[in-house]
């Protein structure tokens, strides 16, 4: 029981929130005596500055991140904090702040972004619950069939559909009696629009360049050393040889276990941050007067 209350995002949540409450409370003493002008730059500014900045809240790294920095480059981020500062007091003076609906959404964001940073760090990955995760969303993970071709391309807008399609038989013969290979096939027929190769590319990506139906015709097709065609596309006529035809497949967890752990990740964060941000709204009564 302790160890899960010791897990629980929304407990992480609400210490930061009484340690930094308290912080102010300590500090604020010295602070008052100080004049209302004095901006105070010190290394938990900073590392609070670079943390927002950075969208990343990790203290460790924005530690690491300040003792790297060159001096230069320290001087020119307390000229940041130092600018940003300024004119948020400014602001606040004018009497920009009070009942702002931007600064509202920032604030909400950022107590957002704290959640999301508890969260990170509170995501343990389990392999029976990485399994059920992959297992409840194996479609996700399905891979397209694919092919691997090049062609030659006869221009019927050039040469007119019906000449195009002579030119493309005569070539037919000569291409597989002298064995042309992959990667001489740009040494023959007109200049295409899109690529003269193609690897492991889906039949979308196919239709899209050449047209559904040369798509379903080059399915029809096997892989093999020999050029084959004619085949009709939107643009003319094409000699193709196919290295190799993938099928569509369902992979194992375990070909791809980095990316569903990545997903699963990122799964966890989402759940516990609106989780714990569900804890604290449902502290409060809500009076719908609609």
């Amino acid at each position: 029981m302790i160890v899960r209350l010791m897990r629980d995002p929304l407990l992480h949540f609400l210490l930061l929130g009484a340690l930094v409450f308290a912080g102010y409370q300590w500090i604020k003493p010295a602070n008052s005596r100080l004049d209302a002008n004095t901006i105070v730059v010190d290394r938990n500014a900073l590392l609070t500055f670079i943390q927002y900045r950075s969208k990343a809240f990790e203290p460790q790294l924005a530690e690491r991140r300040l003792d790297a920095l060159t001096p230069g480059d320290r001087e020119a981020l307390v000229r940041d904090f130092i600018k940003e500062e300024a004119l948020y007091r400014e602001a606040r003076a004018l009497g920009m702040i009070d009942n702002d609906y931007i600064v509202r959404r920032r604030s909400v964001q950022k107590l957002e972004f704290i959640a999301q940073g508890l969260a990170a760090n509170a995501v343990e990955v389990e392999p029976r619950a990485l399994a059920d995760f992959f297992e409840s969303r194996h479609q996700d993970y399905y891979e397209a069939p694919s092919l691997t071709f090049t062609h030659v391309y006869f221009n019927a807008d050039k040469r007119g559909r019906e000449a195009a399609r002579t030119a493309a038989v005569a070539l037919l013969a000569e291409l597989n009696r002298e064995g042309v290979a992959f990667a001489d096939a740009p040494r023959y027929g007109d200049r295409y629009l899109y690529h003269r190769n193609y690897v492991e590319r889906t039949p979308d990506f196919i239709a899209s360049h050449f047209g559904a139906g040369f798509g379903q015709r080059l399915d029809t097709l096997s892989p093999g050393p020999r050029w084959q065609g004619p085949i009709a596309s939107d643009q003319g006529e094409h000699l193709v040889l196919i290295r190799e035809h993938q099928a569509g497949r369902l992979p194992a967890l375990e070909e791809i276990r980095p990316r569903v752990e990545q997903d699963y990740r990122q799964w966890q964060q989402q759940t516990q941050q609106a989780l714990a941000i569900q804890k604290i709204v449902d502290q409060y009564h809500v009076e719908n007067q609609l």
